[in-house]
């Protein structure tokens, strides 16, 4: 598979899954949102832009910290978008607006913003170093670049059994892209071959219990991990959710089912 052709699946399960990615199940976005808006502890009058801002966690959050400010989200999930819109718009927040664009073919002038942020979405492009010099490109000089990736044991141990039980169906466990950066050196080390500076790195868990293994297929439903199981045939399908979601319940506690997901911070300065 090629880079577009990549590009082209991840934005096609993106649209599929726009719907549901406010899961309860996967409030560790909207979770870890909350945690980014005090590590770039903004003055309030910043404009900031939110690079694959997805159904809009980090830029609706982040706006509510800008009451003089204004936050671009952008996305090339046409369906994320449509969420995104329709949450500022529940929400009755006006200082915030998005745009279907291209992370990788940003159209704004440079030195447009005071501060740019990618969650969760950097990883998605093969070249990482060029991707974070291109969102750098668009902030001011003595702007502020952050990026959130997921650490190396995020999941961890449900995603293993779902790898497991699923090459058990003949599918072909794929590369997790966010393990590139997926420490805090390399994360850091991300940042220094972008030519930032002041960089700091911080990791965060937050985790939480499920209340049973339905919300963890909420998960697999409503993320990265459909384009997996929509590789199953109905009958496999059925076979594979029923196995897999046994041996997930067989995790419980009295308190739940564990999702343990720690988040790396990175923060720089753009210096010129």
């Amino acid at each position: 598979m090629n880079e577009q052709e990549r590009k082209v699946m991840i934005q096609a399960t993106f649209n599929t899954v726009a719907e549901g990615y406010d899961n309860h199940a996967l409030r560790y976005f909207a979770d870890s949102a909350k945690h980014l808006a005090d590590f770039l502890n903004l003055q309030g009058n910043e404009h900031l832009l939110d690079v694959a801002t997805g159904t809009g966690s980090n830029a609706l959050l982040l706006a509510q910290h800008l009451p003089s400010g204004h936050v671009t989200g952008i996305d090339f999930s046409a369906g994320m978008l449509q969420q995104a819109r329709a949450k500022a718009e529940l929400a009755a927040i006006h200082n915030v607006g998005f745009v279907e664009m291209d992370m990788q073919q940003l159209s704004f002038s440079d030195n447009a913003f005071d501060v740019a942020t990618c969650a969760f979405g950097i990883f998605f492009v093969e070249d990482m170093e060029g991707q974070l010099k291109h969102i750098a490109s668009k902030v001011k000089a003595g702007g502020k670049v952050a990026v959130t990736c997921f650490y190396d044991n995020a999941f961890l141990p449900l995603i293993e059994l779902f790898f497991q039980r699923i090459a058990q169906f003949g599918i072909e466990r794929p590369p997790l892209a966010w393990k590139r950066i997926s420490t805090e050196e390399k994360l850091s080390a991300l940042f220094q071959a972008a030519s930032l500076s002041e960089i700091k790195v911080q990791r965060k868990n937050v985790g939480y219990y499920l209340n049973s293994a339905n919300e963890w297929w909420d998960l697999i439903w409503y993320a990265g991990f459909r384009a997996l199981v929509n590789q199953l045939s109905q009958q496999q399908l059925e076979k594979f959710k029923a196995e897999h979601l046994a041996e997930i319940q067989s995790l419980a506690t009295t308190e739940g089912i564990w999702l343990d997901v720690e988040v790396l911070y990175a923060i720089g300065i753009k210096t010129s």
